[in-house]
């Protein structure tokens, strides 16, 4: 019995990291999201151009909301059967279920990102382009050393 106890303690230790999410937050980081809005401002966008990307947001808003709280609740799901009596198989199949979850929202994002990026002119895409690497580029110096 303590074996058992050991080696699901090991299994459950050890898969922990794998499923532990920090809390999420709704606001996408990505396109659409605070940080993308805040970039679009330097870019001289035609009113013309700020009402189609709204219109785009809107479009995906919906979906990649859902499908959001769907990934969270099955996360959620998933650390409760981490640590309580479900089955491996049980354990695979949630898994699985998030891991689907997790590329449909990434495709909406992708989908949403090329609709947007559609709007743009090259110049833009360019300015923008340089304002997010510049922003990456300023988020991994904060970032400590390890």
């Amino acid at each position: 019995m303590l074996k058992k106890s050991l080696a699901a303690l090991l299994v459950c230790s050890a898969l922990s990291p794998l499923v532990a999410i920090a809390p999420s937050t709704f606001a996408d980081p990505g396109y659409g999201g605070p940080r993308w809005r805040a970039n679009l401002e330097n870019l001289n966008l035609t009113p013309e151009q700020r009402q189609r990307l709204q219109a785009v947001r809107k479009q995906y808003q919906g979906q990649m909301e859902q499908t959001r709280n769907q990934l969270r609740t099955a996360k959620q799901e998933l650390r409760q059967m981490m640590s309580g009596n479900a089955s491996e198989d049980q354990i695979r199949s949630k898994h699985q279920q998030v891991r689907q979850l997790e590329n449909q929202l990434a495709s909406l994002r992708f989908e949403s990102m090329l609709a947007m990026r559609g709007i743009l002119t090259p110049q833009q895409r360019q300015a923008l382009a340089t304002q997010m690497q510049q922003r990456r580029q300023g988020n991994r110096a904060m970032k400590p050393q390890q």
